[in-house]
């Protein structure tokens, strides 16, 4: 993270916590220190509790709320700001609701997996111990045959062959004549045991080795250099009489066979012992039956652990936005109307007579119409793109004049919307409808956005003798939207996005068009891990030499590898490839943004919930997945430099290191080059423009003004350039994807990624934590449930089958009866597929609200009002005013404030440009949105401009 000793919170007026101070009166002359306070200034602070505070003062002292922050001594709202304070590094994610839902819930998100993972750490206990007491086998992974890893054992793997010579093809006591006396062994007569006595043959190198003593199979070197053959005792059927001869005399030890001729264990071949692998047991081996079962528990605990972070996720954001009344707490999506129905009168008609079951007048304030602006699509994308890049340049450069007048034309075509044109316009079939009252709106959502509602275009019903408004069983049919008097168009309904979430200019694409796009983006992202596997695949094949893994395919004159020889080198190439993912995932992160934006979404939060989806699992299968694909058989899972040592390093550096590069803020650093530009020279000139200016006789002059303008705009850029970056939550919660699906899916190879996943998750929580609290610079705007819902149903989805799968796959070439996995895989496989595809998480919504401890959660004011909400809300968060097309209607035909008794609708012809509006300039000052539509602008509390006084309505009680 940037040095902020010398911007210390201690050192100014600001208070880290407590009640608010007024903060110094400043020097209005502009430095360099006027911009370095700016980078403490403009970030997380307790804001929305103190300005309610002073907003019911002011309701009580009849002032307004601007008013009331003059009279306490605050210039305006971006003075009150800076006397907030900081909020606590340690406090609840809660306490900072006044962000969004979205921040809080994204903590939480990380509580939800860290909990994943320590609970499946217990669970994976009887596995660990397993791994832990069992004898070493590690060694035999180099004889095992995985074509058949997943199948019954071969029950011709151990017969009887011979050598190449036909010696020891049939079952006889082949080594009795080597040591029959001490006096006369072939061989140090230490080694002598009940092995002499006992009846095998030779066997394929295949033949498991078990641990049985002396009846152990054992692997022989042979003069040809192969691997060998295996001297197979479980073949044979043992002589208990001739047993009985070596159980008397020298050779009673129970021990395995062990002369010259053992094909011994290669040290450094394979991973250590220490990792508490699933190899351990060796292949085929294994039959602890306590461990399968261990993994269906997971499975099934992780479900109900979703059931409990979904509950979680929509009672937490009840809670946030329960003293709250925000605009889409009236207003409802509608899908599904004609392309001809653009007669916001006719649509507020149909529901005003349907949208309450038993009601025919239920009052609706205004319809806004989701208009096809496909022909003004690409305008309005260029548009917003150049005044983004204009905001990052100093106006005087001739980019910046260049830019100022590509703007211009492309507003010039945006305007040139002839009255004819309009008559053709075409309606994109979705509309927002909102209600005068919030309990219309509740009741117009439980009659038609059910699942009935939503599918067939049905009513639903409760089932009874089970809970309340379950709602499971299929009602009547829903009214049809009528079409020259016919009833025809079934509608779907939503309760609506918050103005600023809806993205109006898409909303008119076609079915067909956004499935087209949506194959292109993916099928881009595809092709971009492909290469990316293909480059890793092949610096992995250019560095193999005599490696560790190309003695499993080359076993001849096999030896001990030494420190820094093949084995290790296969171990530094891992590390190499942990450095390489990383930069390969930077890449597809950055690759994912921008495909994300080529794609047709109803709402910025559905598109970056898409940005989220892709960077996650494009870095989860170019850090986990490749890994599998490079080692594929289970021998090369356990070789040293395989796929657990891999995975570790790997792992380590990619989950462990990315919460931590945050701490550089590499976008403040860059954003240091404009830092470097601010002279003395030119803070001079703005000092004297700005002095120039506050003289009466010298406002007016048009040359001035154009200076001071510039001047602005520079303030503006240079405030940018000492701001921090902003918390992204698309990029956190793809960090987070990747981490936890790694993690989770090789947690059957090694338990202890289960670990590794809980130690990086929490320090993702920690770091993000303190740098939203303490350094980053106040998100743009709040920031709703919708993405951490989102997640915790692609969780839901993936998580329970994926965990399945991978213990089948890791665990069933290490057991002996492959039944003990099977059926544990089925079990879990089965619940994992019912709950992630056939258990709707609405459902078990409406059961969990039904319990009564639960009713007082969901209990809201609904008797609200939207004209009396209104006046709490800045300009741009009305539906009517944030539509780009209806921001063009003048004043007098589209109203900020709607009255009762007064509602109009608007009319193709209103259509008439006058303006562009506040919002669309190419530069402008300091914006900060807070929750219920709250804006501040330039200082300035949005929704108090116009004077209107916080005890007009005695029911508002200061809502948001």
């Amino acid at each position: 993270m940037a040095n902020t000793s010398s911007k210390d919170p201690s050192s100014s007026s600001v208070a880290p916590s407590g009640s608010l101070i007024v903060p110094r009166k400043q020097d209005p002359t502009i430095s360099k220190a006027t911009f370095e306070q700016w980078t403490q200034d403009c970030g997380v602070r307790k804001v929305e509790s103190n300005l309610d505070d002073i907003a019911e003062a002011a309701k009580q002292n009849g002032r307004t709320l601007q008013e009331e922050l003059r009279h306490r001594g605050f210039k305006d709202f971006a003075h009150f700001q800076k006397s907030c304070p900081r909020f606590k590094t340690f406090c609840w994610p809660s306490e900072f609701g006044e962000l969004g839902s979205g921040y809080v819930l994204y903590f939480h998100f990380l509580v939800f997996l860290m909990i994943v993972f320590f609970l499946q750490l217990l669970f994976q206990i009887p596995a660990m111990a397993s791994y832990g007491s069992a004898t070493d086998k590690m060694a035999d992974w180099r004889w095992h045959d995985w074509s058949k890893a997943w199948s019954a054992e071969d029950a011709e793997a151990c017969a009887c062959i011979g050598n190449a010579t036909g010696f020891a093809s049939s079952c006889g006591a082949w080594d009795q004549d080597l040591c029959q006396r001490q006096d006369n062994c072939t061989f140090d007569v230490a080694k002598a045991g009940l092995f002499l006595c006992q009846r095998w043959c030779y066997a394929n190198e295949f033949c498991p080795t078990r641990d049985k003593g002396s009846l152990s199979n054992v692997h022989i070197k042979t003069s040809e250099g192969h691997r060998g053959l295996v001297k197979s005792y479980s073949a044979c059927s043992q002589d208990e009489s001739l047993l009985q001869l070596c159980k008397s005399d020298f050779r009673s030890k129970d021990t395995p066979y062990g002369l010259d001729d053992v094909d011994a264990p290669i040290g450094g071949l394979f991973v250590g012992f220490n990792w508490l692998s699933a190899g351990n047991p060796g292949p085929n081996q294994s039959n602890d039956a306590s461990v399968p079962p261990a993994y269906t528990c997971c499975v099934v605990v992780m479900c109900v652990l979703i059931l409990g972070a979904y509950s979680g996720n929509v009672l937490t954001d009840n809670r946030i936005n329960a003293q709250i009344t925000s605009p889409n707490d009236f207003s409802v999506m509608v899908k599904g109307l004609p392309h001809a129905a653009t007669d916001e009168e006719d649509i507020a008609i149909f529901f005003r007579e349907h949208a309450v079951k038993g009601k025919n007048d239920t009052e609706i304030v205004k319809v806004v119409i989701g208009w096809n602006m496909e022909k003004y699509r690409d305008s309005l994308k260029l548009q917003r793109k150049l005044i983004k890049e204009y905001k990052q340049l100093d106006p005087k450069e001739p980019k910046a004049e260049e830019i100022k007048q590509k703007i211009i034309e492309v507003r010039k075509k945006i305007t040139e919307i002839k009255a004819g044109d309009m008559d053709q316009m075409k309606s994109s079939g979705a509309v927002v409808v909102t209600f005068r009252y919030q309990h219309d709106q509740m009741a117009c959502l439980d009659r038609w956005s059910t699942f009935w509602g939503t599918y067939f275009g049905c009513e639903a019903r409760d089932i009874g003798l089970l809970w309340r408004e379950n709602q499971l069983c299929r009602g009547p049919a829903l009214p049809l939207f009528p079409v020259a008097g016919r009833p025809v168009a079934k509608l779907t309904v939503a309760q609506a996005p918050e103005p600023g979430d809806i993205k109006w200019t898409e909303l008119s694409v076609p079915f067909n068009e956004r499935v087209k796009r949506l194959a292109m983006t993916n099928g881009v992202m595809f092709l971009l891990l492909c290469i990316s596997f293909s480059i890793t695949y092949g610096v992995r094949k250019a560095t193999e030499d005599e490696t560790a893994m190309k003695k499993l395919i080359n076993p001849g004159n096999l030896h001990a590898p030494s420190w820094g020889g093949e084995a290790s080198s296969n171990l530094f190439f891992t590390l190499g490839l942990s450095v390489l993912c990383g930069v390969t995932n930077a890449g597809l992160s950055f690759a994912a943004k921008k495909l994300g934006d080529f794609e047709f979404h109803d709402t910025v939060s559905e598109e970056e919930f898409s940005k989220a989806l892709k960077v996650g699992i494009g870095m989860t299968l170019n850090t986990g997945g490749i890994l599998f694909f490079m080692y594929t058989t289970p021998q090369e899972w356990y070789v040293s430099g395989g796929l657990v040592d891999g995975a570790w390093s790997l792992l380590a550096m990619n989950c462990i290191i990315p919460p931590l590069i945050p701490f550089l803020d590499m976008g403040y650093k860059l954003r240091g080059m404009v830092r470097k530009t601010l002279t003395g020279e030119l803070l001079d000139h703005m000092n004297k423009v700005v002095e120039a200016v506050r003289d009466p006789a010298q406002r007016k002059d048009p040359e001035l003004q154009k200076e001071f303008k510039n001047v602005q705009g520079l303030i503006e850029r240079f405030k940018n350039a000492w701001a921090p970056s902003q918390l992204i939550l698309t990029k956190r919660y793809a960090s987070t994807t990747k981490t936890f699906l790694c993690c989770m899916l090789y947690q059957p190879v090694s338990p202890l990624f289960s670990l590794l996943g809980l130690v990086a998750l929490a320090l993702q929580y920690w770091v993000d934590k303190r740098l939203l609290l303490n350094w980053y610079k106040r998100p743009d705007k709040p920031v709703n449930a919708d993405m951490a819902n989102y997640m915790v149903m692609f969780v839901k989805i993936v998580a329970p089958v994926g965990l399945s799968v991978s213990f089948y796959i890791f665990l069933t070439p290490t057991y002996e009866d492959k039944s003990l996995v099977m059926s544990s895989f089925i079990s879990s496989v089965v619940v994992g597929a019912l709950f992630s595809f056939l258990c709707p998480l609405t459902i078990w919504m409406r059961a969990w609200f039904a319990l009564p401890c639960n009713k007082a959660t969901i209990a809201t004011n609904l008797q609200n009002e939207y004209f009396n909400a209104q006046h709490m809300w800045a300009k741009e968060m009305k539906y009517h005013k944030d539509h780009p097309l209806y921001k063009l209607i003048a004043e007098s035909k589209n109203p900020e404030i709607l009255e009762p008794g007064k509602v109009s609708h608007t009319l193709m012809g209103d259509m008439t440009v006058t303006g562009l509006g506040d919002d669309e300039e190419a530069s402008g000052g300091e914006v900060t949105r807070m929750r219920g539509g709250r804006v501040s602008h330039d200082g300035e509390v949005e929704a108090d401009r116009k004077g209107v006084r916080t005890e007009l309505k005695n029911d508002i009680e200061h809502k948001r």
